[in-house]
């Protein structure tokens, strides 16, 4: 009996947990799905599952609120002149800029694999090493 109240407990926190660690609006993920999509040339199903696989791989790493706080700094950092440094110089800007930019970089190599492989598949027909 105890045993099925620890299992009845856990299944009740986990996915509160799971909510707290993966926080990403539904139209959020869509927009970034979309722009991904339309960045990779447009709708397709192929782009389509990537481009989810990505959103999903960093609401996995990032929290929602961190993860708009970071691309506001990176979209923002360029503005030229002493203005962009409010998003350029804090240590948080550059900690944010700096792990976005990262998650990004490995939710795209996880999700994006496909086209790694035809790459790679493509310059061994090719005679290519």
């Amino acid at each position: 009996m105890k045993t099925l109240a620890i299992v009845l407990a856990l299944y009740t926190w986990l996915p509160a947990a799971a909510a707290n660690a993966n926080d990403f609006p539904t139209q959020a993920r869509v927009e970034f799905v979309l722009q991904c999509m339309h960045t990779r040339g447009g709708q397709k199903y192929e782009n389509l599952y990537s481009c989810v696989c990505t959103i999903d791989k960093i609401a996995e790493k990032i929290a929602y609120d961190d993860y708009v706080e970071g691309e506001v700094f990176t979209q923002l950092r360029t503005t030229p002149g002493e203005r962009s440094g409010v998003f350029r110089d804090p240590d948080r800007a550059r900690l944010l800029v700096k792990k976005i930019s990262e998650i990004t970089d490995f939710a795209e190599k996880s999700c994006f694999v496909s086209r790694q492989k035809s790459a790679v598949v493509t310059k061994i027909e090719k005679g290519e090493s």
